[in-house]
């Protein structure tokens, strides 16, 4: 690292800067496409222009370049730059309208790029003028497997793995990310086959490539919150520019009290052939959440030379869910008892982030991030049975618990040809965790993990052909008291893709990796659910290894696109879990079973804009599971679709999204996904938005419910989650942005590390 570091500071870069002004008539073009290529077409730049026409291209090496200018309802326009070796300001630059249907002129403006490693998403003037913020942009754009959550501010992708938001290189999270103005983002970077820079479990990378003020500032605020239910969220962030330096930061708070209730048939299968089954008939009570998110930062760009950023960080999260219902047997359902299951959890989460990178001459760079992590949390549940007066069950566990953890990367990557690139990095981390757990079992635990890691990998286009190949070398750590884990893992990662045509593309890629086992799962803990059923630990949990392939094809032609992918993952040892009968208590518990599978197939159909104002997204899929533990294995298929629409007319927006349960197996356990369908129209004044959403408007509150359902053959059971608020809310929602200040493109940082586990065991059913 300190000879990386020395080498960064010795080499300098030099690259321009290519701006100007498009028009028509005597007003500038809005939301126009610029797409700078080299003189092989591959992708070197792009961004759409601001409100007044304005673009400004920054870190362009010297070489020839040829720019495309398009927008819908007007002719698209190239220019030939030649020998770029400075500056260059191209002027007012003016289009001319077209009198042709316009279809013919969506036709010609296509506004997704493949390069041999992303996809590049230029967004249009509809797209743009139908979001509020960077996720509701992202949902609007339809790049391929990802799914876009607004209500609960998810992004999901059908391939198994981390989605990893950045925002001009630099890992951030979801709120981050809607708190981004649409007029600002010039592109999104779509890392659908990410390479090794990004990590281990990554499945995409999506990058938001935004502009930079050199003065001025904005604010922003979002709002979301219902007149009639107990539900918000409520986002105010902003900036300041001066010179080189901008401070900015965010708050973000997410509130609930909803009603819901919990409906059980668990069944006890005992050693002598006997079997004791119980319903869990539960009662509405209430649910709170408090969540809350706050950032302040300060970074320093020299050029395009260097950049520093400091970021301090701060989460909140508060949840207390409280189960009322009465317990009794099948057979005999007048010896019933009043079951009270109460659970707090509340973590504090402060963390900092200093990043530093060096942009180096011929398409080198070196970066260096250091993220340092204080967790502390409080899991409190209290669980009791009662029949008339007579307490029989009385069940109290508290755990107390502090992390502490720093993590340190550094990578640097050169281009060794114009078609070629080679990347080395050396990441660690040191984590140390204490819990405290009492009441009704009393325990304390003291944790220590880290890792050492390594990795390199090599990329090369070869014309329309591309491939890289990569390995870490990785030695990992893990101690309890006696109990130690020490472990050395070399794994590889091969991707290969082919550009059939100028509509076709197909990739084949695949990995080997390793997961460790969560600090939770490693204590020697041992919590009591409830009268018959106990939760423990295993500190001799092993590493578990997973091999897994992705093919891919997309066809894409004007506003229609197609896209097919064929996912698999195999895992050996995999962490899951196991039910073991001692006497007449069930211990839930995990250890390395046999082995994990899944497939997924899955289709998609993009189209739009149709007819100047509407575009849709349909998908389907299924997920087949097969999971096999020491003494068991199930297979289980889930057939999943999701469809929306997006109609933007005027200042008008409406947006339709419909999807069933998307479900997951993972050992003995299916877990439903949520059933939904949101309606959001919207209303455009100036620089505010007023607007209203509903969720799931023809479900019953009711009726409404998420299963779980656990197939153990010693302790199977069938649970069902209900929240009222789940169906039938509706929200007013508010957004208004005001900003000042010219806009530049910003340098891309490109590395960030959090650490989000807390090493707690929770003992909740």
């Amino acid at each position: 690292t300190f000879v990386f570091f020395c080498v960064a500071l010795t080499v300098g870069a030099q690259n321009f800067t290519i701006k100007g002004r498009l028009y028509a008539g005597k007003s500038g073009l809005d939301y126009a496409s610029v797409l700078l290529q080299k003189a092989d077409s591959s992708f070197a730049g792009g961004m759409t222009t601001d409100a007044n026409g304005r673009f400004r291209i920054e870190n362009v090496a010297a070489g020839s370049y040829r720019l495309t200018f398009s927008s819908v309802g007007y002719q698209t326009k190239q220019m030939d730059l030649k020998d770029l070796s400075h500056d260059m300001d191209l002027g007012n630059i003016e289009l001319d309208s077209v009198s042709v249907m316009l279809k013919e002129v969506v036709v010609k403006s296509a506004r997704v790029i493949r390069t041999p490693d992303m996809q590049v998403a230029l967004p249009t003037r509809f797209q743009i003028k139908a979001s509020i913020n960077g996720l509701e942009l992202l949902k609007a754009m339809q790049l391929s497997r990802l799914n876009v959550d607004i209500v609960n501010n998810k992004i999901t992708t059908s391939a198994q793995g981390e989605v990893q938001l950045r925002i001009n290189g630099a890992k951030v999270d979801i709120h981050q990310v809607r708190s981004l103005r649409p007029d600002d983002i010039q592109r999104i970077d779509y890392h659908d086959d990410p390479g090794m820079q990004y990590g281990q479990g990554v499945a995409c990378v999506i990058d938001y490539i935004t502009k930079r003020p050199v003065s001025g500032g904005e604010l922003s605020i979002d709002a979301r919150d219902s007149p009639f239910d107990v539900w918000g969220e409520n986002e105010i962030d902003g900036s300041y520019n001066k010179g080189k330096s901008q401070f900015g930061g965010y708050v973000w708070n997410h509130y609930d009290s909803l009603h819901g209730w919990r409906e059980n048939t668990e069944t006890f299968n005992y050693a002598d052939g006997t079997s004791f089954v119980r319903t869990e008939d539960g009662k509405t009570a209430p649910f709170k959440e408090n969540n809350m998110y706050a950032n302040l930062y300060y970074n320093y760009q020299e050029g395009e030379k260097w950049f520093l950023n400091v970021a301090l960080n701060m989460s909140h999260n508060y949840e207390n869910s409280t189960y009322k219902s009465l317990l009794y047997p099948v057979n005999d359902p007048s010896n019933s008892v009043d079951m009270w299951d109460n659970n707090k959890n509340t973590t504090n989460r402060p963390w900092l982030d200093i990043y530093f990178q060096r942009n180096l001459g011929k398409r080198r760079t070196f970066i260096f991030n250091v993220v340092t992590t204080y967790i502390h949390n409080n899991v409190e549940r209290n669980y009791t049975e009662d029949k008339n007066d007579t307490r029989l069950t009385d069940i109290t566990s508290l755990a107390k618990g502090d992390k502490y953890s720093v993590i340190g990367e550094a990578i640097y990557t050169a281009g060794t040809t114009k078609n070629s690139k080679m990347s080395f990095g050396l990441s660690g981390s040191q984590a140390y965790a204490n819990n405290d757990y009492t009441g009704t079992v009393n325990t304390m635990t003291n944790m220590h993990d880290g890792y050492v890691r390594g990795f390199t990998e090599w990329k090369q286009n070869l014309g329309k052909f591309n491939y890289s190949f990569g390995a870490y070398l990785s030695y990992i750590w893990m101690l309890q008291g006696a109990d130690k884990l020490y472990n050395t893992e070399w794994y590889p990662k091969v991707s290969m893709s082919y550009n059939i045509n100028k509509n076709s593309y197909i990739r084949l890629s695949g990995e080997r990796s390793y997961s460790t086992p969560a600090l939770s799962d490693l204590s020697n803990v041992t919590q009591i659910i409830d009268s018959l059923q106990i939760r423990r630990g295993n500190p001799d949990l092993k590493v578990a290894h997973t091999w897994q392939g992705n093919l891919f094809y997309e066809w894409r032609k004007d506003w229609f696109s197609v896209n097919a992918s064929l996912f698999y993952m195999y895992q050996h040892n995999p962490v899951m879990e196991e039910t073991l009968l001692a006497g007449d208590k069930f211990i839930r518990t995990i250890d390395n079973q046999k082995s994990w599978q899944k497939v997924n197939p899955e289709l998609q159909l993009q189209a739009g804009p149709l007819f100047g104002f509407v575009t849709f997204n349909a998908t389907a899929g299924m997920n087949y599971f097969d999971s096999h533990g020491n003494d068991y294995r199930h297979y289980y298929t889930n057939w999943y679709y999701r469809f929306e629409t997006m109609m933007n007319y005027k200042n008008y927006t409406l947006i339709l999204h419909a999807q069933n349960h998307n479900n997951d197996f993972y050992g003995e356990t299916s877990k439903s996904g949520e059933s939904l369908f949101i309606v959001m129209a919207r209303y455009r004044i100036k620089n505010a938005n007023i607007g209203l959403m509903i969720l799931n408007p023809f479900s019953s509150r009711d009726d409404y419910r998420r299963p779980t359902v656990n197939y153990s053959r010693y302790a199977p059971s069938n649970q069902s989650m209900h929240v009222r608020e789940s169906a039938r809310m509706v929200a007013v929602t508010f957004n208004w942005n005001f900003s000042f200040g010219r806009k530049y493109n910003s340098v891309e940082k490109q590395l960030s590390n959090q650490d989000k586990e807390s090493g707690t065991m929770n003992s909740g059913k």
